[in-house]
């Protein structure tokens, strides 16, 4: 089986949002049980998923937060990304 079993969690970081001086984009998590820890951070996601960037839209403190509860995923060998790259037999993701 070529795929990946993933918990997604959405919410609204309210400090986030109403503190004057903070950043207020689409924050993305990527959180790996293999490793046990944070593998990347995207401090405005809002491209990388193909939500608008222009306005105030998806600038209110949204957060998503990306759990590889089955350790699934191909990480690099530093642990700090994803590696599609380097899984057995090119699969096509």
């Amino acid at each position: 089986d070529d795929s990946y079993e993933l918990r997604i969690f959405c919410g609204f970081d309210a400090d986030r949002a109403t503190l004057p001086n903070s950043r207020k984009e689409c924050t993305l998590h990527l959180h790996s049980r293999k490793s046990g820890r944070l593998i990347c951070t995207d401090a405005d996601a809002r491209t990388k998923l193909q939500l608008p960037a222009s306005g105030s839209d998806y600038s209110q403190g949204l957060t998503i937060i990306m759990d590889d509860f089955t350790g699934k995923l191909p990480l690099n060998p530093t642990k700090q990304g994803v590696a599609f790259a380097e899984e057995r037999r090119g699969a096509v993701h």
